[in-house]
């Protein structure tokens, strides 16, 4: 029982301190005052709650709503001030803690803004909930209790009351009409919407809900497609930045290319032109010399006449006659000698091939400024040029090449043996036909190499693809689709791919066969001697290795210093 007394006693004083409760800033009252309507405040929360009003419509009760066109005068409540104070005095007999309220000037709780902002509630200035539509008030947690047992129409804090009313009548909106779309209040279906189908407006609110639903699924669907899409452009645009950049790069590698090609050029012909020059100069020199040398000898002649003429008597002149007879032999002498010209310096050779490279470049830069350049023309040029600017110097691969086949030391000749060489297995390596490739595998660009075959009666040259096939028959350079080359036989010359032969005119003996490829053009050009012998075609979109094939002798690739 006695438990029984101590919760009633308990609740019965939360009870009395709920009434002796400010209903605005939930404490104890601090100087009570009460209102007409019999509701009471703390003076400074009252006073404070009609300056944060923004309506014209006088002071209104934060309790009950009633309007007072005046303000009121405000009484104390003795009574609930008297109890408050006996409140604080038996606090301790209570075994409650009490907080009082220091009410200030400006705020009326330490720590809430005032003011009349939309975002805290209206009673205490915390911070507002919901919106109580009927009421035009905001609340905190605290203070919307109240409306909702009341069962009053809530909306956000930001919704304005203005926009959930009719303008015309300035009553809530709580009819849609389906005639013309429009929402209205109570007051509007004796108008202009006395016929017209009027419903509540959950109905078509939750129409439209079924509607969105209906078609959420098809904007999710595009919405993965479109961010599906846009994934793909943006690493289209990362692609498009490196290959660009990659591109930008090559470029600039060629570039350096045909300065580092022009430069030594021109280095070339000025050291020859200097060697020409002093070459010439030290015969000019020699000559000089020896003029200069008959020309003193002939001042000193002419000399020894003047004195003879001049000043000698007959019997000294007669006794220098001798001397005179012989100088005047030696000038005599003079008279036959005869320069030989030396030949005139010409460089219209090296001048003949700059100014090719020059219009050359003009041509290919007016193609580039008029649109892209698909298949650039093959760079015309002497094969002196050519390897100036793609010269390579291929290295033999010795885990492809035949059992009978051996490889030099610096890689770069084969020679055809008649006895297996003590080579390991290897992936690579031809094991029915006596061919090799070269380490080096071309996938863009442009490249130039020299084939030596003047050692070999019956051999094959050329290109394959680095992925055909290293075993069985299906290896055999140019008889399938993956290779291209140049076979020679007893000095004749035919071109091979995919087993097509195309027989060739060779004039003359050739030892040395020069080989252009372009990886874009998709072309491989055989030269023999300055002269375009064939050009092979296909496509090279995979990486291709210069190849060989050796049935006699050996073939080596030439080494091109640029």
């Amino acid at each position: 029982m006695a438990s029984s007394s101590s919760s009633s006693s308990s609740s019965d004083i939360g009870v009395i301190l709920n009434e002796l409760t400010c209903p605005v800033c939930f404490e104890l009252y601090k100087e009570p005052v009460a209102l007409p309507c019999g509701h009471s405040f703390c003076r400074v929360c009252i006073e404070k709650s009609w300056e944060n009003r923004e309506e014209e419509t006088g002071c209104v009760c934060p309790n009950c709503r009633e309007v007072f066109p005046q303000k009121p005068k405000l009484k104390k409540n003795v009574i609930i001030a008297n109890l408050v104070e006996n409140v604080k005095l038996k606090k301790g007999k209570f075994g409650l803690e009490v907080r009082v309220t220091e009410h200030g000037d400006v705020n009326v709780k330490e720590g809430m803004k005032s003011g009349g902002s939309e975002i805290y509630c209206e009673l205490c200035y915390g911070e507002a909930a919901k919106r109580c539509v009927p009421c035009e008030i905001l609340c905190c947690e605290k203070h919307l209790k109240p409306h909702q047992q009341k069962g009053h129409k809530l909306v956000d804090p930001g919704v304005k009351i203005e926009e959930l009313r009719c303008i015309e009548h300035r009553k809530p909106m709580q009819l849609y009409c389906k005639d013309d779309g429009s929402l209205m209040c109570v007051t509007c279906t004796g108008g202009q919407h006395r016929d017209h189908d009027v419903v509540a407006l959950e109905i078509p609110h939750t129409e439209l809900k079924g509607v969105l639903a209906a078609k959420y699924p098809h904007v999710s669907q595009s919405m993965e497609t479109i961010a599906s899409q846009l994934r793909h452009v943006q690493e289209e645009e990362g692609q498009t930045e490196n290959s660009s950049g990659n591109a930008e790069d090559r470029l600039e590698e060629k570039r350096m290319l045909v300065c580092q090609f022009v430069n030594e050029s021109v280095d070339l012909m000025k050291s020859e032109i200097n060697k020409r020059k002093m070459e010439k100069l030290s015969l000019l020199g020699k000559q000089r010399e020896k003029l200069e040398q008959q020309m003193e000898d002939l001042r000193q002649g002419k000399s020894t006449m003047d004195a003879a003429f001049h000043d000698l008597e007959a019997i000294s002149f007669l006794q220098g006659s001798k001397d005179l007879i012989k100088r005047l032999q030696t000038m005599s002498d003079f008279k036959s000698v005869k320069r030989t010209p030396l030949p005139v310096l010409d460089f219209s050779k090296e001048k003949k091939n700059l100014d090719g490279l020059i219009t050359l470049n003009k041509n290919f830069l007016e193609k580039i400024q008029k649109g892209p350049v698909e298949h650039p023309e093959k760079v015309e040029l002497d094969q002196n040029n050519l390897r100036k600017l793609y010269g390579r110097t291929p290295s033999l691969d010795p885990n492809s090449a035949h059992r009978q086949i051996k490889i030099s030391g610096d890689l770069r000749t084969a020679t055809r043996t008649r006895t297996d060489n003590q080579y390991p297995e290897h992936p690579d390596r031809f094991d029915v036909y006596e061919q090799v490739v070269s380490r080096d595998c071309f996938s863009s660009g442009r490249h130039y190499w020299v084939v030596d075959v003047g050692s070999s009666r019956w051999c094959e040259i050329g290109i394959c693809l680095n992925s055909m096939g290293r075993k069985g028959g299906e290896s055999w350079l140019g008889m399938n689709p993956e290779s291209w080359c140049f076979f020679k036989c007893n000095n004749k010359f035919s071109a091979y791919h995919n087993d097509q032969c195309t027989d060739l005119s060779v004039p003359g003996d050739h030892e040395r066969f020069g080989f252009f490829l372009d990886c874009e053009a998709g072309e491989m050009t055989c030269f023999g001697d300055s002269r375009v012998l064939h050009v092979f075609r296909g496509n090279l979109m995979d990486p291709v290795k210069p190849a060989i094939g050796v049935w006699d002798d050996s073939v080596h690739f030439v080494h091109l210093v640029k």
